[in-house]
């Protein structure tokens, strides 16, 4: 496989000097008087952002947080986003998977650990953000590089506003000790900030990028982002607008015809991704932050979801609610649906776990489970051989054409009606799996229930659930109503509480600005 972007480049220089990413997350427990010593060892800033050179670099430190362990390598690849999902349900285990089993806290390692990366990206893509237009340097590359940090900014607010709700908007380097102490903006100012930051990378990324080059952000991750940015925030006309430029353009992106190719590693930057994040195998990797000399940056999250048995977490079952709508409609040829097979795994002829069969492999009362499938590396006799958890390299998807395909087609129902350009859509991802037609002439209610349960059939599991729930207003009333969701923890949903994290304890004791999240 070719080398990428990211795989070469992070190695090389991603430790940038501390002094110029300050966040307010590495306040822990210090005062002010703490806050003002120098480290002679750090490079000082007047020193940095010379040259072309120095851009590339502070924009590479940018990506860093995204895939290691505290990231989407593991905290905000399952614990934080998969496990929150009614699709899920996870068994208990202290300290790992309280969030999945709402019994987290404000001292939850797990929750500061994604925090505090997506943080880090924030105050990353700050500094380049304000340093680059100084530097003396071509135009192109200098817009490359800052709309590739404004996507990014846009990116990490959208996921700290989703997941924690209250936060506070940093637009600007951290000069001074006083500017830490800020408090959490009003949700509309922070999606004002989204929005704009990735309108600015839409006007300046490329469509396409060098084959060394996948991984960086491009003008379609920038388009289907802000698409989904005013999805998120019912601008239903916008929303459509923007994901009808990427289905404008059938050249750019295109289905892939086997849909498990999505979840594979030899599908990995295949012709539907539209932005994946860029694993590397890291078996000699240390667990450290992104700011630590090789940190772990494989897909380090498959412990946290695979079946009993084959891995040492507490492992993560499949409600059964997601497995009979798989039932609920054959194919045009009269067979399951070809999703449920590259989704979960369940007692049927031929099934495995790993290189196992599933008859081998479980027994007793798991063997009538439903269990993860989907980005499961079956190659592999376990998910944590070779004994490794930075081993596999299974790219994570995070923004493909099916999903903006369905949600182009939830916002043009929402904006107009389900018109035939909704209907063309939804479609279009169900002919893939060879799934018959939606009814035609729903309303435009009956049209919205199509598309949230054509959700689930293409994206369970992929982390989105949890942000549907919520954005749709529905999670609590779904949580309390069953459950059953939560058998395997006994886990109970809290209303105006569980919707959203905690603040970790650190930030809220080092900053009195702070407040703590509702019920926590």
């Amino acid at each position: 496989m070719k080398k990428t972007f990211l795989k070469y480049k992070l190695s090389k220089f991603l430790v940038i000097p501390i002094c110029l990413f300050a966040i307010p997350v590495l306040l822990q427990n210090c005062s002010k008087k703490n806050l003002d010593l120098t480290n002679p060892n750090e490079l000082p800033v007047t020193a940095f952002w010379k040259t072309a050179d120095d851009a590339e670099k502070g924009l590479v430190a940018c990506y860093g947080p995204l895939t290691s362990i505290q990231g989407w390598g593991r905290m905000l690849g399952a614990i934080l986003t998969i496990q929150r999902g009614d699709d899920v349900n996870p068994f208990p285990s202290t300290g790992v998977q309280d969030v999945g089993s709402f019994l987290a806290q404000p001292t939850d390692g797990r929750v500061s650990e994604g925090w505090g990366e997506l943080n880090a990206i924030v105050a990353r893509t700050n500094a380049v953000i304000f340093n680059v237009p100084n530097i003396q340097m071509d135009d192109a590359e200098k817009s490359r590089i800052l709309g590739e940090a404004y996507f990014l900014r846009g990116f990490a607010h959208f996921y700290l506003l989703n997941m924690w709700g209250n936060i506070p908007l940093i637009t600007k380097p951290i000069e001074a000790v006083n500017d830490l102490f800020i408090e959490q903006a009003p949700q509309e100012e922070v999606w004002a900030s989204i929005i704009s930051d990735l309108k600015e990378a839409q006007g300046r990324l490329p469509e396409t990028v060098d084959a060394k080059d996948i991984g960086r952000a491009t003008w379609g991750a920038a388009t289907a982002m802000l698409g989904k940015a005013n999805l998120y925030t019912k601008k239903w006309a916008e929303a459509a607008a923007e994901f009808k430029k990427i289905i404008d353009k059938p050249n750019l992106y295109k289905l892939v015809a086997n849909y498990q190719d999505n979840f594979l590693e030899s599908g990995n930057n295949n012709s539907e991704s539209i932005w994946e994040l860029q694993y590397q195998s890291t078996p000699t990797g240390n667990w450290g932050t992104s700011g630590t000399p090789n940190p772990i940056r494989g897909q380090a999250w498959e412990p946290d979801v695979a079946p009993v048995g084959y891995t040492s977490q507490g492992t993560t079952t499949v409600n059964q609610w997601v497995f009979d709508l798989f039932l609920q409609q054959k194919t045009k040829d009269d067979k399951i649906d070809p999703r449920a097979y590259a989704t979960i795994v369940w007692d049927y002829p031929g099934a495995k776990v790993y290189q196992d069969d599933f008859r081998t492999a479980l027994n007793g009362a798991n063997r009538n489970k439903i269990w993860v499938r989907k980005y499961l590396n079956y190659d592999r006799t376990s998910s944590l051989t070779p004994g490794s958890w930075g081993y596999a390299n299974n790219n994570r998807r995070m923004i493909r054409l099916a999903d903006v395909l369905l949600m182009y087609a939830e916002a043009q129902n929402e904006a107009t009606g389900p018109d035939a350009s909704a209907y063309a859509a939804i479609n279009r991802v169900r002919a893939r799996a060879n799934m018959p037609d939606i009814t035609p002439g729903l309303n435009q209610d009956a049209f919205r229930k199509a598309v949230r349960k054509e959700r689930v059939l293409e994206l369970s599991l992929e982390g989105e659930r949890v942000f549907d729930l919520l954005r749709w207003g529905i999670m609590a009333d779904v949580f309390i109503a069953h459950p059953e969701y939560r058998s395997n923890s006994g886990g109970v949903f809290i209303k105006g509480k569980h919707e959203y994290l905690p603040i970790p304890q650190n930030d809220i004791s080092a900053n009195p600005k702070l407040k703590q999240n509702n019920g926590y």
